[in-house]
């Protein structure tokens, strides 16, 4: 019995995989009748070992929608705000999240966020931190690169587009949502302490990585940094994992 446990290790803060797969098939079930759910590279999903998928934020059915696409199971950092709805929190914890207090630096969910990777998890963040009022990229928070270099973690980058336009049903038209898995990197290995300066270049750099998946109406804060990324020599991005 005791080997059995050892071989269902359950990642921190993850659901249980049941639960988590009932309510996966459900949401997954619900993306479709919502809208016309398209995915592609899903082969860029590493199938074992820990991985953080980066994403672009929205609409509040983000999670739902990048669930819906992922086989495995995710973790996914969730605003503080949501635990006082009680049925809102209800649903997050059965799908496996970790709390984090906006605006400021939540270690508790930083050392969170390492007891997943370092259990070989997959943890779903939006280093923009906030969702997008305007519909497009905003300027990410540093934290991504701090978690990202503390774990030399696999980063996966997610774009996804088309969430937002629920009110096409005020004119009857299902409308249609994208999302895009893109290959993952890993962020250039560095010395020492980093310099707030150094992690919100590197922030950028992820994001500049999930922006290059999107159209350019969508590129926003980062559509110069895209433009110059896809333009520039292969030396200057992160190097890919194949």
């Amino acid at each position: 019995m005791a080997t059995l446990r050892a071989r269902i290790r359950r990642i921190p803060y993850a659901s249980h995989p049941v639960v988590y797969r009932l309510m996966q098939w459900t949401v997954a079930l619900l993306v479709r009748i919502i809208y016309r759910y398209r995915v592609r590279g899903r082969e860029n999903l590493p199938k074992t070992g820990s991985a953080m998928l980066v994403v672009n934020h929205l609409h509040l059915l983000d999670p739902v929608v990048v669930a819906a696409g992922v086989g495995r199971q995710v973790v996914t950092l969730v605003a503080e705000k949501w635990r006082e709805n009680r049925f809102v929190s209800l649903f997050f914890k059965g799908a496996g999240v970790i709390f984090v207090n906006r605006g400021e630096v939540d270690r508790r969910a930083l050392r969170a966020c390492q007891q997943v990777l370092e259990a070989g998890g997959m943890l779903a963040v939006a280093p923009e931190g906030t969702r997008s009022r305007k519909g497009v990229l905003q300027r990410a928070k540093p934290g991504v690169a701090y978690l990202a270099t503390r774990t030399n973690a696999l980063i996966v980058p997610v774009a996804f587009w088309g969430v937002e336009k629920l009110h096409e049903w005020k004119r009857l038209r299902r409308p249609t949502c994208h999302v895009v898995i893109g290959a993952p990197f890993r962020l250039p290995e560095t010395e020492g302490r980093l310099s707030t300066d150094r992690l919100q270049e590197l922030a950028d750099l992820v994001m500049v990585r999930i922006g290059e998946l999107m159209p350019e109406s969508y590129r926003g804060f980062y559509a110069p940094l895209i433009h110059a990324a896809e333009g520039g020599t292969e030396s200057e991005r992160a190097p890919a994992v194949a």
